[in-house]
């Protein structure tokens, strides 16, 4: 689980000295809910955004579910890629979060690392047409550009190809590496390879998304295959 109820009380409060504009609303063993707003005041790319936001943040207890974060104004357009239909935020992939806390959650890291710069990229998106940290697509492929940047390379096949190398070898820094580039795996991709597959936890995250990639692509195969069977 991400938070214990006792670990999750400490955080937030730690938070609200952060956010003098949150407070708890609910609190219970499953959940707890801050609500209120907060000012984010960042500039980057010769551009300066200070503004308030009005959230609610859900912070489950006793599991593996991350904590999510509603925009409670609409002030983030409907319309917009990355606002569910909920009002929550699409902040990153979960790939890319769990990969940050691997070794336990921060909720004043997240809201400085990731909630915070949402609001930006949204404001900056909406001013200049481009977002300045780049965007990842959503579902399969969300993960899949995860990994491609985690492990340094352009073709999610190749992506999905390391992987695999993560869950199912050992690593040996002397074979050839997997991306066909002729150089051995310790002096080509094994730098980014290796802390995947000797931490046990950054390691249990791949897995668990190389499960769900296999299940994801063979059900868009199926469905190629059924499509075809009808025409």
């Amino acid at each position: 689980m991400i938070f214990d109820y006792a670990t999750a009380i400490e955080q937030v409060a730690k938070l609200l000295t952060l956010y003098s504009k949150l407070t708890i609303k609910e609190a219970d063993l499953t959940m707890i809910r801050l609500s209120g707003s907060i000012v984010v005041n960042r500039s980057a790319f010769n551009y300066t955004l200070h503004k308030e936001y009005p959230i609610d943040i859900f912070i489950p207890i006793g599991s593996e579910d991350l904590p999510t974060v509603i925009e409670t104004a609409n002030m983030i357009d409907a319309e917009y890629p990355h606002r569910y239909r909920d009002g929550s935020l699409c902040l990153e992939t979960e790939t890319a979060i769990r990969m940050r806390f691997f070794d336990g959650f921060n909720l004043a890291t997240w809201m400085d690392e990731f909630v915070e710069p949402f609001f930006f990229s949204y404001e900056y998106y909406k001013r200049f047409g481009v977002f300045p940290f780049g965007e990842r697509p959503h579902g399969l492929g969300g993960i899949l550009h995860t990994y491609q940047e985690l492990l340094h390379v352009d073709n999610p096949g190749t992506a999905i190809t390391l992987l695999r190398y993560v869950a199912d070898e050992e690593y040996r820094g002397h074979q050839p590496c997997l991306c066909g580039s002729g150089q051995k795996l310790r002096k080509c991709h094994g730098k980014f390879l290796f802390p995947l597959m000797t931490n046990l936890k950054k390691k249990s995250i791949a897995v668990s998304d190389l499960h769900y990639l296999r299940k994801e692509i063979s059900s868009l195969e199926q469905s190629k295959r059924n499509i075809a069977k009808t025409k």
